[in-house]
């Protein structure tokens, strides 16, 4: 192809057709900048396909990331319903001492109030962005003060959560003292609870312990505090973060 121009500029030269041999360079050079300019447009056309399906696949991994930690959060909520359950049962039983208790459970709720759960959600993808540069792939502005300020709202969830667990294992405590000094080596999960048939403990005993009830009052409060922070606070915070995703996601299809 440049063979072949040359032979035209030299040919237009030997007639002496300056003008036309003018007007032929420049369209020459006109077709060499069109052709340059496309290849630079299809290079950044590539370029942006390629950034625009890696910001869907970090907003994909996001996504995922904080659906995960919604599903956890469900859990806990479920973990303090259930602690605040088995505090309000031994507190019951405790006042009203009946003649015959359902061993097995009672234990059971004896254990269970007792246990302290954090919610330790992890954030790869968010981490991965923070540390890579990425993070300047997200526009929306909303979306990214929620993702930097969430470690805050984590922050206080945890110092929230270690704050009880200084009630909860004083409570766990202060009951050793009223049951079989072997229950603490007895490893039981929910599918084995038959063996808590061999624990023994004295609910006389910790109905004239008022140090039990009080701390039993307390778990109920605290958990029911912890409850409502995650669930009128946190829970919105995490649909709402989702929901801006999603609409970023959106936008890219």
């Amino acid at each position: 192809m440049i063979s072949f121009f040359r032979k035209i500029r030299q040919k237009l030269l030997q007639q002496n057709r300056f003008t036309r041999y003018l007007a032929y360079a420049l369209g020459e050079i006109f077709l060499v900048v069109i052709g340059i300019l496309i290849a630079l447009q299809v290079n950044t056309w590539n370029e942006n396909r390629k950034l625009k399906k890696q910001k869907a696949i970090l907003l994909e991994n996001l996504r995922q990331d904080y659906q995960q930690n919604l599903n956890r959060l469900d859990l806990i909520l479920d973990f303090l319903e259930n602690r605040e359950a088995y505090a309000r049962q031994l507190l019951h039983l405790i006042n009203t001492l009946p003649k015959e208790v359902d061993s097995i459970q009672t234990v059971f709720a004896l254990e269970r109030a007792g246990f302290v759960h954090y919610f330790n959600p992890t954030l790869p993808t968010y981490d991965e962005m923070k540390s890579s540069g990425t993070l300047s792939m997200i526009t929306n502005k909303e979306l990214k003060r929620l993702l930097s300020s969430y470690d805050t709202f984590l922050e206080y969830s945890f110092r929230l959560e270690d704050k009880n667990s200084t009630v909860i294992q004083s409570y766990a405590d202060r009951i050793l003292r009223y049951m079989d000094p072997d229950f603490g080596t007895v490893n039981i999960t929910d599918n084995e609870s038959k063996d808590y048939a061999g624990v023994r403990f004295d609910l006389e005993a910790m109905s004239n312990d008022p140090e039990i009830q009080y701390l039993l009052n307390t778990i109920i409060n605290k958990s029911i505090t912890e409850a409502g922070y995650k669930e009128r606070i946190f829970r919105p915070r995490l649909n709402y973060i989702l929901e801006l995703i999603d609409e970023e996601i959106n936008k890219l299809e």
